[in-house]
Parts: C-alpha cells; structure tokens; sequence
C-alpha cells in the first residue's frame, strides 16, 4: 500500500476501520492513505499507533460530519473543518547555496523579535527569486544557440553590476533610503534609481 509494510496491529486497526464502510472500502482505504502521508513518519513500517490516530482522527471528523449536517443533509468526513495549531504546521525555508527547502527546527515565539520582519522579507524574496531562476526564459542556456535575440537572461546580483557594461537582468526591490532617492536593492546591494520617466499602468481584466 503505497510503499508502507503493516504490522500486524496496524493491519488490524485498518480491518476493524474498513468494517465500518463495507460499500465504500476503496474510497475510506484511499482517505486513510492520503491521512498517513501528512503524517511525519519515521519509517515506512507501520505499526499501530500512527494508523489508530489517523483512524481515530477520521472517525472524529465522520462523527461531527453526522452530528452537524449540511443544508443539503448529505456530509462526507473529507469535508469536515480541521483545525490545526499554527506551531505544529512545519515551515520551510530555502537555502540559496544548495538551493533546496529545509525545515525549520528552531523554537517558533509568539511574538516576532527585531529581525523577524527583515528575515520575512528575506524569506520572501528567496521564494520568489528561486521561483524565477526556474523559469525557461531566465535560466542560462545550455548551448550557445539557445540563446534568444535578447541575450541571455539569468538574473544577476546588483553587486556584480560593479564595473561591466551593456544589458543585465536584476531582480529587486524598489525601496526609498532616502527622502527622494529610490534604490533598487537585493540580497547583494542597492543601487539608486531614476524614476522621473517612469510609468504605471493597469490591467483590465474582462470576465
């Protein structure tokens, strides 16, 4: 069953739960399934104690389902509300050197300290940046003759803007240092930019 060995308890835990749907097995064995996937399970051995929390979790969710019916007065235990605490919702963030998500172990306060919101922005920025540098048109072509009539355009850091000429690709964000002065900065550096010619438009969308 998608890759997980039963012991013989757990086996037994999803017999008894099964008997409880004997004309919908598939559909209740499938919600179980997709219930023990969410779980972070040590190893793909299952004993019973995950299955009889998960069992016990849809077993909840159906009883709730019955005691509060829908309008209709038809429900489904994969419809049910569940609530989950916002400190047991793991959270990830991304390394930009080996360039995958890792999860983060640290202690989540309730109250953010000094350099929350800079590392939320920071955070924000890798997501975004590393959802570009995926995309066909910004990453560096393999063969020379893949390259379009615009050049190649990976993205550069501001930084290394120092010292070269002709036409680079940035990514930043637009912000005021300074009364008057905009910059255009990243992770790297800032760099001053000229606004007086710029223009703002909108986009219309018809449904």
């Amino acid at each position: 069953m998608r890759g997980y060995t039963l012991k013989i308890e757990a086996l037994s835990e999803i017999l008894v739960f099964l008997s409880r749907f004997p004309e919908a097995e598939d559909e209740a064995i499938e919600l179980l399934l997709d219930e023990l996937h969410h779980l972070s399970l040590k190893s793909s051995i299952l004993d019973k104690e995950p299955v009889h929390k998960v069992v016990s979790l849809l077993l909840e969710a159906e009883a709730a389902v019955e005691e509060s019916p829908t309008s209709s007065g038809c429900g489904s235990s994969a419809s049910a509300l569940r609530i989950i605490d916002a400190f047991d919702f793991p959270k990830f963030r991304y390394d930009p050197v080996k360039k995958l998500f890792h999860k983060y172990t640290g202690k989540l306060p309730i109250h953010g300290d000094a350099s929350a919101k800079a590392t939320l922005y920071r955070d924000r920025f890798l997501m975004l940046s590393q959802r570009l540098s995926r995309d066909p048109h910004f990453s560096k072509p393999v063969f020379d003759s893949d390259i379009s009539d615009y050049g190649s355009c990976q993205i550069s850091p501001i930084q290394s803007l120092v010292g070269q000429t002709g036409k680079r690709w940035v990514m930043g964000l637009i912000s005021q240092l300074e009364d008057g002065h905009f910059y255009l900065e990243d992770l790297t550096a800032a760099v001053e930019v000229d606004l007086s010619n710029a223009i703002s438009f909108t986009i219309q969308i018809k449904l």
